[in-house]
């Protein structure tokens, strides 16, 4: 996986930013800015080629549209569609690197940031994303730098769970675990059973599967469907969507089944967490 890097010691330039909203048909207009863009999806699919790369971003996940490489919607939407995102720059330029080779954590100021994926925190970092697009909507700040730090913070908070990932792999994890888990987040939204994740990686079930156990201490399939209920929160808290539309887009094909896990996960049934959470 590759991933964006850059280091300053001055906080990230904000230039703009807003969320889209889209009934369906949405198609990302063809183009090569001279600033990065980050994204994050927050309901529907977002398909976007960069570099010649297609990619689908679904609900829960990022991507990092780097400045100079040109970017466009490579099929329009089927549904609708949000997404928060920002414009920015910084002093120093970023390089693309690959976990392949995972960075020795930086002794200065620093932003690590995946080009797409899934943030394990995401609660957290969309409300960051959403405090940035507040303080945007604001007509008087006692100082324009409230928008760098509050862009920075995010970026930050994002390279903190990057490298901790990195960190975690590096210290109990095997490579292949580590991506397996980077793979069930970024497609959890999908119909999967565990041989179909285990084809994916051209491994044996039963010996995949054993190996993700022993090194996570979780089950591939447990991992799935929590990977599928952290989706859904997110889709409960940030859009006014009923229990069924949540289970069915973040890969349940049974709604009691899916409430079934979400009490087992969470503590408390999925109608009483969106009620909390709006309240």
């Amino acid at each position: 996986m590759n991933y964006f890097y850059t280091s300053t010691s001055k906080p990230l330039h904000y230039s703009t930013c807003g969320n889209l909203l889209s009934k369906d048909g949405f198609l990302h207009h063809r183009r090569t800015f001279d600033c990065h863009v980050l994204i994050l999806v927050l309901e529907g699919t977002l398909h976007i080629t960069q570099s010649n790369v297609p990619r689908s971003i679904t609900p829960g996940q990022s991507i990092f549209l780097k400045a100079g490489e040109e970017h466009y919607g490579h099929k329009p939407s089927q549904e609708k569609l949000a997404y928060l995102w920002v414009h920015f720059t910084s002093d120093t330029p970023w390089e693309t690197m690959t976990t392949d080779h995972p960075p020795a954590l930086p002794e200065a100021y620093a932003y690590f940031i995946p080009e797409h994926g899934a943030p394990a925190a995401f609660q957290r970092i969309s409300l960051l994303f959403r405090q940035l697009v507040d303080y945007s909507r604001q007509e008087i700040h006692y100082t324009d730098a409230i928008l760098d730090y509050a862009l920075s913070l995010l970026a930050m908070e994002m390279t903190q769970e990057f490298l901790d990932r990195l960190q975690a792999r590096k210290i109990n994890l095997s490579p292949l675990v580590s991506t397996v888990m980077e793979w069930i987040r970024s497609n959890c939204h999908k119909s999967l059973s565990l041989h179909e994740i285990a084809e994916e990686f051209h491994y044996n079930a039963e010996y995949l599967s054993s190996l993700f156990k022993k090194e996570s201490g979780m089950t591939m399939i447990y991992y799935l469907n929590k990977s599928r209920v952290d989706i859904s929160k997110n889709l409960l808290s940030s859009n006014n969507i009923s229990i069924k539309e949540a289970a069915y887009s973040c890969g349940f094909r049974d709604e009691k089944y899916f409430m079934k896990l979400f009490k087992k996960y969470e503590g408390m049934t999925p109608v009483q967490y969106k009620n909390a959470f709006h309240h």
